[in-house]
């Protein structure tokens, strides 16, 4: 199969190229930056698979999509869990999460051969948690779990920063993280942070660069532990 790497981060298209090149029946035809680029490779000669990232500059992986009138099969590769669904009724084979690791390139790839329907899958084996509250000044409010960036500690008081606000909350560390233990994707990484390692973009020398544009200290007491989880090739 011929395919096309559609993504705006590097580090990201080398990950799947290496991943390509460890298949036999992948080739890689080409690499785009954005989707404009994409539009045009696929013009160009016609394309089996394409990994394609959603948020990019100018024109998102889904709009692409919906401009083609017949597009190849598609896997999603984002930061971002809460495209999926969209993803889907666009018919996309699978769906995955960054950091991807090797397996789970594996079982998309398989499900293209196989031309197997994603959407039970997908649900089953991400398992998105239900939102839960807190109460913020006099206040319940509303906290996805998927989408929380990180959680800092401030004496008796925690900020919780998610994608779309602020929250300030009555509460320890100890008590918050107890309560989202079930869910793996967020990690202790310092005495006074909480981290979702989804929205991780970079680890440089101690410290944690998430999307949003925040640096997050990583404690020594918690660096093993937390690398050991981390898809590290």
């Amino acid at each position: 199969m011929k395919c096309l790497i559609v993504d705006d981060e590097l580090l990201a298209q080398e990950v799947i190229e290496s991943y390509i090149e460890k298949v036999d029946s992948l080739q890689l035809a080409g690499k785009c930056n954005n989707a404009l680029q994409a539009f045009a490779a696929l013009n160009r000669e016609p394309i089996d698979l394409m990994f394609l990232d959603i948020k990019m500059p100018e024109m998102t992986g889904l709009e692409l999509l919906r401009t083609l009138k017949n597009p190849p099969k598609v896997i999603i590769t984002t930061a971002f869990h809460e495209y999926a669904l969209d993803g889907f009724e666009l018919d996309v084979v699978d769906y995955l999460l960054k950091p991807v690791s090797f397996n789970r390139f594996l079982k998309a790839i398989h499900k293209v051969k196989v031309n197997k329907e994603p959407v039970a899958e997908i649900k089953e084996e991400h398992n998105i948690p239900e939102a839960f509250y807190v109460r913020s000044d006099r206040k319940l409010i509303k906290i996805n779990p998927m989408e929380i960036i990180y959680i800092e500690a401030l004496k008796n008081y925690l900020c919780i920063y998610t994608l779309s606000q602020k929250v300030i909350i009555h509460s320890t560390m100890v008590y918050l993280e107890e309560q989202l233990k079930s869910h793996a994707f967020i990690h202790r990484v310092h005495k006074s942070f909480l981290v979702n390692r989804h929205f991780i973009k970079e680890i440089d020398n101690g410290i944690l660069k998430m999307n949003n544009g925040s640096e997050i200290p990583l404690g020594g007491l918690y660096r093993d532990a937390f690398l050991e989880e981390m898809r590290i090739l």
